[in-house]
């Protein structure tokens, strides 16, 4: 009845920044007090990393185009101990899930291919409702060229816009 007190790591940089102040505000009006502890991306994604954050606003991108890229990191979570070998986003909250981190390894190995997307379908609803992730947007990359400007094309993922090609003419 008298609320409660809960912090959120949140690196210094804008939209991160907004979205915390937002979230603290809209939280006070249910009575909860967010602090929100800034940092450099080094210093939130070091304590997110240990599990040693209530709660922690950060991004994500897939490593690879398969499902199970984003199914493995946010679905499971083999073993749920400080000493894990693998140490998905589930792992990092703590979100002990033995049931999904099956469904996921059978989505993996399915070979049909309407029945696999159907059991990622699956995932994805049940992540959304009961997971501890909230996804508040997708990040997009934009970019503007000039018409001299050769060898340059966004990659698939946030991290593979190379420019090694690029020229101008």
């Amino acid at each position: 009845p008298n609320g409660f007190s809960v912090t959120m790591d949140v690196r210094s940089k804008q939209p991160e920044t907004g979205m915390a102040e937002s979230i603290q505000q809209t939280l006070g009006q249910a009575g909860i007090k967010l602090e929100i502890i800034p940092g450099d991306g080094k210093q939130t994604l070091t304590k997110y990393r240990a599990r040693n954050h209530d709660i922690y606003i950060g991004q994500w991108g897939q490593d690879y185009f398969d499902p199970n890229s984003n199914a493995q990191t946010f679905a499971s979570n083999p073993d749920n101990s400080d000493a894990a070998k693998i140490k998905t986003l589930a792992w990092r909250n703590a979100w002990d899930i033995p049931d999904l981190t099956k469904q996921t390894e059978a989505a993996l190995l399915e070979k049909d291919s309407a029945k696999r997307a159907d059991m990622y379908k699956d995932l994805q609803k049940k992540i959304l409702d009961t997971s501890p992730f909230v996804v508040i947007h997708q990040q997009l990359e934009v970019a503007g060229l000039r018409k001299n400007l050769k060898g340059f094309a966004l990659g698939p993922s946030f991290d593979t816009n190379f420019v090694g090609a690029v020229s101008k003419e």
